[in-house]
């Protein structure tokens, strides 16, 4: 653990969470499920624009951007990116320019995250429906026209699902580690979602290099289990590369990875998860969206009644609260 923390106290970071964010009990859900000491890790509270696990990657990704003299910073993801919007108000508080790439059309009214996008002054390019391998080249083109203008430009590639986002959630194991110390909580289990596996890869390579103290449920939302893993193990890589620090299990050996849930992947609701968008806040008060947050809900709870949850256990809610808005109409 000390190692670990010495590692990431080298890796340039900008504050911008307010942390630790918040953990307490799911006390209705408890009663509900007849299960004691069901926790929520409110990572949507993260104390930024409209909050979000993004929040803790562009720390370090900012960090490096200013560590490097960049003074422009280029995002790109969908028009409802939570990415996108969080790095726009990062650069704002950073005084960085942004400038955001969305694979998709412009939008013939504003919802959701681009209204906050709006809100922010950001610069957005809307290159068309095309995937995520054409628009990283339009954002190299970009950074390229940009230089030959003088500019230092950083992109913040694959939304954060890299070795330096990946350090936004290293670093998060050791803040739950110490913050359960703090108000004498007990954790056993963790769950998570697991989209393109940059929050995963942290949790599972900060979780073993504390020593195990929380066992790690990812949640899939996109991809099949042996994707997933193939996505965690080389995002490692990275994380080993930047903090010198081996990883030596296999991700199976270090986590549980769980696709029960993803029914047709990213953005494809199943008919619990669009249920549990709805009950969720009925029953806690808290908003959840659909395209993460629903599914690892839905895999936690019926966990619990398959009798496959193991002690006192935690959701971990990543926000996207700015996309929710665009997703009911």
């Amino acid at each position: 653990m000390d190692l670990l923390k010495k590692a990431i106290e080298r890796m340039p970071k900008y504050e911008l969470v307010l942390a630790p964010t918040p953990l307490h009990r799911l006390k209705n859900m408890e009663k509900e499920y007849d299960y004691s000491n069901i926790y929520i890790k409110r990572d949507d509270l993260t104390g930024l624009g409209p909050g979000g696990n993004k929040l803790r990657s562009l720390e370090f990704i900012i960090g490096e951007a200013i560590s490097m003299d960049c003074d422009t910073v280029i995002a790109g993801g969908p028009e409802q990116s939570n990415f996108c919007t969080l790095t726009a108000v990062a650069c704002a508080k950073a005084g960085i320019k942004c400038i955001l790439v969305h694979n998709g059309e412009k939008p013939k009214s504003l919802e959701g995250n681009i209204v906050l996008n709006e809100l922010l002054g950001v610069e957005s390019h809307f290159i068309g429906k095309v995937d995520s391998s054409v628009r990283g080249k339009y954002e190299e083109e970009l950074a390229e026209r940009l230089e030959n203008e003088g500019k230092k430009p950083y992109i913040a590639k694959k939304g954060a699902t890299t070795g330096v986002g990946a350090l936004g959630y290293v670093n998060a194991i050791i803040e739950l580690v110490n913050q359960c110390k703090t108000d004498n909580i007990k954790l056993d289990s963790i769950y998570a979602p697991g989209g393109n596996g940059g929050v995963a890869t942290g949790l599972i390579y900060g979780n073993a290099l504390a020593g195990f103290p929380f066992k790690i449920n990812i949640i899939s939302v996109e991809y099949d289990k042996a994707e997933l893993i193939k996505n965690i193990e080389e995002t490692i890589l990275e994380v080993e590369e930047l903090l010198g620090l081996k990883f030596e299990h296999s991700v199976e050996d270090a986590s549980n990875i769980i696709d029960d849930y993803r029914g047709l992947g990213w953005g494809e609701n199943t008919t619990e998860s669009s249920n549990e968008v709805l009950a969720f806040p009925r029953s806690e008060g808290i908003f959840i969206e659909n395209v993460y947050n629903s599914k690892v809900l839905v895999g936690m709870k019926d966990q619990i009644l398959k009798g496959k949850a193991e002690g006192n256990i935690c959701y971990l809610h990543t926000g996207g609260f700015g996309s929710l808005f665009s997703q009911y109409k």
